[in-house]
């Protein structure tokens, strides 16, 4: 859809004869922009906190923020495969280093369940807390306080989510005085000769990241995040 509105910008605006010229500019740039290759060098920014999880470094909670659910046929509801797949690596994780596992999820549309609830059956973890009102990833660092009771300055967090939603987190958790790191799965993205093929599958991966830049500058200009350009 951007691209209709830029090209009927382009045939409305633009000079006749040059025409021609901007619409292969257009029509290059829509190549580019549907390659893998193009789709991996945007979210290299966003991983780059991914995965620095450490086996020696000592942790006090695993997190995981919930991502959707949904309502089938006969108005169940039902987390999200993104949900899913987060809570069970977070689960595996805090079994792993026995420590407690916090899944993070309120009730975004006032309906249903909150994502938190929707999970909870899936879970054969016993120590687990869950936050039930937290609506976004701003939401979920707040309550860490305000309703666990967990300092920045004596906790480590461990973080388990998607891959391009870790650095939005790890910035509002070091805003806020917490030790943070995160666990994802290796993303190995090689570059080859089909890099450079439009995939039609690259729009979900590049709009999925634009969000995430989208988010990050709204929450720095709510001040959610604070960023200094002198930190190394």
């Amino acid at each position: 859809m951007p691209f209709f509105w830029l090209i009927l910008f382009v045939l409305i605006l633009v000079k006749r004869e040059y025409l021609y010229i901007y619409l292969r500019i257009i029509c290059i740039f829509i190549y580019i922009s549907l390659t893998p290759f193009f789709s991996n060098i945007l979210e290299l920014p966003l991983l780059s906190k991914t995965n620095n999880f450490e086996k020696l470094e000592k942790y006090s909670y695993v997190l995981v923020p919930t991502a959707g659910v949904y309502k089938d046929f006969q108005s169940k509801w039902h987390p999200s495969s993104n949900t899913l797949m987060r809570v069970s690596q977070g689960e595996k994780i805090a079994k792993k280093l026995n420590i407690p596992l916090i899944i993070s999820g309120g009730n975004l549309n006032n309906q249903g369940i909150s994502e938190a609830s929707s999970v909870e059956k899936y879970i054969l973890y016993n120590n687990v807390f869950y936050d039930h009102q937290s609506k976004n990833s701003y939401e979920t660092v707040l309550n860490l306080k305000n309703i666990f009771n967990i300092s920045g300055t004596k906790d480590k967090i461990l973080i388990v989510t998607s891959p391009k939603h870790t650095l939005r987190m790890s910035l509002i958790l070091d805003t806020h005085g917490y030790s943070v790191s995160s666990y994802a799965e290796n993303i190995e993205n090689s570059i080859n000769l089909r890099s450079f093929i439009p995939d039609p599958r690259t729009v979900h991966s590049t709009n999925s990241s634009l969000y995430e830049y989208m988010a990050i500058l709204k929450y720095i200009y709510k001040e959610y995040i604070t960023v200094s350009i002198f930190d190394d």
